[in-house]
């Protein structure tokens, strides 16, 4: 007896999402807010080729629309302060998609990125700048 009612709650709970809080939503919309990334060190074979990472920050709106601003090192060669950039994330239903993004000097970037609740993983679809990086929400407009 006390297994069936310990299997029919713990059916409840489930079924009302009561351990997730709330469902999960999976879409453009639901990344709206302030957010912050860094990159983990990555490679980039553009001169003067080598490591590269970045840090920054970036708001997005209702409909997945980006702008944000990011500093990034690339070692051996220069650091580069307060590079500005927009863009738009794609948002499957099954919490992956993609961000494509262009800086203010004019260079566009696609990334795959996967979606989960307040955190974002992601890595570069580029062959000539490889990254990974993670993005946590740092203000949320709900």
């Amino acid at each position: 007896m006390k297994t069936r009612m310990t299997a029919l709650v713990l059916a409840l709970l489930l079924g009302s999402n009561a351990f997730a809080g709330e469902a999960l939503e999976c879409s453009a919309r639901a990344l709206a807010g302030r957010w912050m990334f860094a990159t983990d060190v990555g490679k980039q074979l553009y001169f003067p080729g080598g490591d590269i990472t970045a840090i920054g920050t970036f708001k997005v709106d209702r409909a997945g629309k980006l702008q944000g601003v990011f500093d990034a090192t690339v070692a051996g060669w220069m650091f580069l302060p307060g590079v500005k950039f927009t863009g738009a994330f794609t948002i499957n239903p099954d919490c992956t998609g993609t961000l494509t993004f262009t800086t203010a000097a004019g260079t566009t970037r696609t990334d795959t990125v996967v979606l989960v609740g307040d955190h974002i993983r992601g890595m570069s679809q580029d062959v000539q700048f490889l990254w990974t990086y993670e993005a946590h929400r740092i203000r949320d407009p709900r």
